[in-house]
């Protein structure tokens, strides 16, 4: 069982469930955001909030795969130092932990982690930057309704 996995056994328990993935990819944002008609704005809002929940349930669980890949590492790199006794110096036992198999596979399973963390935040971001975006547009069209009702009812 991964890091991940009993993190949400912990918070399944606390009431909270997985985000289930979105239908279909992220979707782009037109280049005129003006052209949708409401009804299309607030569907696209409605997929950029699920892709950002889904993007935010996943990053919580990379990191903490990243975090237990970095103590696998701290692990594997001291038992290879520790098993590398014949070197006479520091710098002897860390070059020889380091050319251990185990050392580089778990050096490698922990960038890994690090480049899929780095990802996810970049598209948790990407994902609720589009969904102020929309939600701004949104408020911006209310707010001009508001203001033409305003001005009927008053006769300006």
């Amino acid at each position: 069982m991964s890091a991940a996995d009993e993190l949400w056994d912990r918070m399944e328990r606390l009431g909270f469930e997985k985000e289930e993935r979105p239908d279909g990819y992220l979707p782009n944002l037109p280049t005129d955001i003006t052209s949708l008609d409401d009804r299309a704005l607030m569907g696209l809002y409605g997929q950029y909030v699920s892709w950002t929940a889904y993007a935010a349930m996943r990053l919580v669980e990379a990191r903490a795969n990243e975090r237990a890949s970095k103590q696998n590492l701290t692990y594997s790199s001291a038992r290879a130092a520790l098993a590398a006794s014949t070197e006479k110096t520091v710098a002897g036992r860390k070059a020889a932990a380091a050319a251990d198999d185990q050392v580089q596979d778990d050096e490698k399973r922990h960038l890994d982690a690090v480049a899929l963390v780095e990802g996810l935040e970049m598209v948790h971001k990407n994902s609720e930057g589009r969904a102020q975006f929309c939600s701004r547009d949104l408020s911006r069209r209310q707010a001009m309704r508001d203001t033409e009702s305003r001005a009927h009812r008053w006769g300006v």
